[in-house]
């Protein structure tokens, strides 16, 4: 696993420095429009994204091909894109933080949304995580694209649909980040499992 994490390291760290200019131009505008931190729902979902590049970088070299031929398992090697989803996602929520506390102090705002934007950065990962890691598997690098663009509103659309139901209180925020770590525990389980006997090279 260590030796996969490490080689999507390298493939993500070449568009790393494309990604930080983009995000950077793109939080810019949404901190003054909207508030600083949307940037820590922003970097979370852009870290978490370049899980993606890596499938189609090992698909399209025939990387994966050769993957299956060593004593790696399939299962590990799906396993290990979960994990890097999971490591980059919460580098994203890590950068999102300082980066919107930052821009809060200087632009001026509420401290105390912090928390409610640390959980919908959590939430909308782990909810659209689950979709877009098995859409990457099972299609082409243009159908995949499909589930990325019905992951994020899905996720956004179960977040406030709870809060319209429950409320914007602590255990509403509880309950969908609960609800978030199920589903995508699911997923990752049952890509383990069924997504490796299949063809998804």
């Amino acid at each position: 696993m260590k030796g996969l994490l490490i080689k999507d390291f390298y493939i993500i760290k070449s568009v790393l420095a494309i990604m930080c200019v983009v995000f950077l131009v793109i939080g810019a505008s949404l901190s003054y429009l909207a508030t600083p931190w949307v940037l820590t729902v922003l970097a979370t979902v852009m870290l978490g994204m370049m899980v993606t590049t890596t499938i189609n970088v090992d698909r399209s070299s025939g990387w994966m091909k050769t993957a299956f031929t060593t004593p790696v398992s399939r299962k590990t090697v799906i396993g290990s894109k979960y994990m890097m989803y999971l490591l980059l996602s919460a580098a994203g929520l890590l950068f999102g933080l300082v980066f919107g506390s930052a821009a809060t102090a200087v632009l001026g705002g509420d401290m105390r949304s912090a928390g409610l934007y640390i959980c919908i950065s959590v939430t909308m990962a782990l909810l659209s995580g689950s979709v877009i890691l098995p859409a990457c598997f099972l299609l082409d690098d243009g159908k995949s694209i499909l589930g990325n663009i019905f992951a994020y509103p899905l996720s956004a659309g179960i977040f406030v649909a709870f809060s319209l139901i429950m409320g914007e209180g602590a255990a509403t925020l509880g309950v969908l980040i609960g609800i978030a770590v199920c589903i995508f525990a699911a997923s990752w389980f049952l890509a383990g499992k069924v997504l490796a006997k299949k063809d998804i090279l």
